[in-house]
C-alpha cells in the first residue's frame, strides 16, 4: 500500500514539475531573448547578471516561484525513482536518491539568492555586489548532483518493457548531453528539453506502477 501511495504522489509531482517548467519557459519568453532570468553560468558581466534583478524583479519572482515548486516536485520524483529501483540494488538506489537530495539542496540555495535579491530590488533596497563565483559553484554542484542521480538510477533502471527502456535511455541521454554541455554551451538547451520530455514519461511510468499494485 505504501508503494502505491508513493507512486501516485510521484505521478502528481512529475506533472507539477512539468507544468512548472512550462511556466518558467513562458516567463523567459516574456523577458525576451536578451535577458537571462537565471544567469547562473559564468558567461556575462556583473551588469548583465544584475539586469533582470534590477529591471524585472516581479517577473523574476514569478519565475523563481515556479522554480521553487519545481525543486520540491522533482525531489518527490526522485523518491519515486528510488522506489522503482530499490528492489534491484538498495546501495545504488540510495546513492541516486542522496545525489538527488543534494541537487535539490543546492538548487534551493541558488534560488534563495535570486529571490532575496529580487525582493530587495522590488523594495528599493540597495543591492550589494553579488558573490558570483559562489553562485556559479552552487549552480554547478546542483547540476553534478542531478547528473549523478540520473546516471546511477538510469543504469540500474528496470528495462523489462519498452517504456522502461525509453525512461532509462532518456535519463542516461540527459546525463551525456548535460556533461557535454560543459564544453559545448549550445547543448544546455538540449539537456533542458530532454528533462522536460522526461517528466511526463516519469508520470506515466509511476501511474502504471501504481495501477499494478
Amino acid at each position: 500500500m505504501e508503494k502505491k501511495i508513493v507512486f501516485y504522489v510521484s505521478f502528481a509531482a512529475a506533472l507539477i514539475a512539468f507544468s512548472c517548467t512550462l511556466f518558467m519557459g513562458f516567463c523567459m519568453l516574456r523577458a525576451g531573448p536578451c535577458i537571462k532570468l537565471q544567469p547562473s553560468d559564468p558567461s556575462g558581466t556583473v551588469n548583465e547578471f544584475m539586469r533582470p534583478i534590477i529591471n524585472n524583479p516581479k517577473l523574476l519572482l514569478q519565475f523563481f516561484t515556479a522554480d521553487s515548486m519545481f525543486v520540491l516536485s522533482y525531489l518527490v520524483v526522485f523518491v519515486g525513482l528510488f522506489t522503482v529501483v530499490v528492489g534491484r540494488s538498495r546501495t545504488l538506489a540510495c546513492i541516486g536518491l542522496g545525489a538527488g537530495i543534494l541537487a535539490a539542496l543546492f538548487d534551493a540555495i541558488e534560488n534563495s539568492f535570486f529571490i532575496t535579491y529580487a525582493k530587495m530590488s522590488l523594495n528599493k533596497v540597495p543591492l550589494p555586489d553579488p558573490a558570483l563565483p559562489f553562485i556559479y559553484i552552487v549552480a554547478n554542484l546542483k547540476l553534478m548532483g542531478v547528473f549523478a542521480a540520473f546516471f546511477v538510477l538510469g543504469l540500474v533502471w528496470p528495462r523489462d518493457n519498452w517504456l522502461g527502456k525509453i525512461v532509462s535511455g532518456l535519463m542516461l541521454l540527459f546525463v551525456l548531453v548535460g556533461v557535454l554541455s560543459i564544453i559545448f554551451q549550445s547543448l544546455v538547451e538540449v539537456s533542458l528539453l530532454i528533462l522536460l520530455l522526461g517528466m511526463p514519461l516519469f508520470a506515466w511510468y509511476f501511474w502504471k506502477q501504481a495501477r499494478k499494485i
